[in-house]
């Protein structure tokens, strides 16, 4: 069964390196160079290791690694209600917040306030975190390939 999930993928991936190929080059860049060709190599690697049974060969006796001790954690209902609360809290203040001031101001606010607050990092990593993502969402998207993200809705 795994076999015939990795053959699909190695077609998706075959299919997006042909369809993007006549591309011109800046747009075909990161489909067709970053993502369809390297994704259809590790498809083909793991088509060869389904096919050829790498693991049994290895001496692994059931095909899976033992990487971790499994735990299973049992949560009161507040508990959980709490937590999921919390992350819906969070991810709707962040729409709200990237609609309202636009995402090179948001994300690095958001970056700044859940690493206090739910973090409990001290100021001076928090700001760390906070500058290095300002740094990426300007320096790499804004500066360097020169792609202008819209403004927040309170800055029109």
């Amino acid at each position: 069964m795994t076999a015939h999930f990795t053959l699909f993928i190695a077609t998706v991936f075959v299919v997006a390196t042909w369809v993007g190929w006549e591309w011109p080059y800046i747009a075909k860049l990161m489909p067709v160079y970053v993502a369809a060709i390297p994704g259809l190599l590790l498809a083909l690697v793991q088509l060869y290791r389904d096919a050829t049974d790498w693991e049994a060969r290895r001496g692994e006796k059931d095909g899976g690694l033992d990487m971790d001790e499994v735990v299973t954690v049992r949560l009161d209902k507040r508990t959980e209600m709490r937590r999921t609360s919390a992350f819906f809290a969070w991810l709707i203040s962040g729409a709200l917040a990237i609609w309202l001031l636009g995402i090179v101001v948001a994300l690095p606010l958001l970056a700044l306030l859940y690493a206090l607050v739910e973090g409990r990092e001290k100021w001076p990593v928090s700001l760390l975190m906070a500058a290095g993502t300002y740094l990426l969402i300007w320096g790499l998207f804004e500066y360097l390939l020169e792609m202008r993200w819209p403004s927040g809705a309170l800055f029109q």
